[in-house]
């Protein structure tokens, strides 16, 4: 580390994008791993790669629908999807946003309005990027666990 790095003031804000762009990448992961669990389709799994998290809670929900999942099972996974979904809006808000600070301290965050010439302007703070990145993190966590407790029946493993 040089010392111009050791340095250089930590920018909250930035940390706060960072975290949040991590997690929604993380986010992708957990669904593909989901995909694959429910799917056991090395097709769909290699088509599904490089898609898009909607296009991953898409595919999620169809291979959900086409196994034999208790339904109590498939509701909790479902409901996480349906979080996955919210989430992955909050991410896109702050990763496809042009931030300004304002005098009064605010930030906001302009986004491209589809199909019109023209920004919307949402105020935005750094804990609540930071509370969207542990809200996808932990929702990893319940992917996880839901994609497991949705298949044990499969293999005869316990629930967890």
């Amino acid at each position: 580390m040089t010392l111009e790095e050791a340095s250089r003031e930590r920018n909250p804000f930035l940390e706060a994008v960072g975290s949040i762009t991590l997690a929604g990448g993380m986010l992708d992961n957990h669904l593909r791993t989901l995909l694959g669990s429910l799917a056991h389709e090395p097709t769909l799994l290699a088509h599904a790669n490089a898609e898009s998290t909607d296009r991953l809670i898409d595919l999620c929900r169809l291979a959900l629908r086409m196994q034999a999942i208790p339904k109590d099972e498939a509701a909790e996974v479902n409901k996480c999807l349906d979080l996955a979904r919210d989430l992955k809006n909050k991410r896109n808000q702050v990763v496809h946003s042009i931030f300004f600070h304002q005098e009064d301290g605010e930030i906001q965050a302009m986004k491209p309005v589809k199909k019109t010439i023209g920004m919307s302007g949402t105020a935005i703070t750094v804990s609540e990027m930071e509370e969207t990145a542990a809200q996808i993190q932990e929702l990893c966590l319940e992917l996880f666990r839901t994609g497991w407790n949705a298949t044990a029946h499969r293999s005869g493993m316990d629930k967890f």
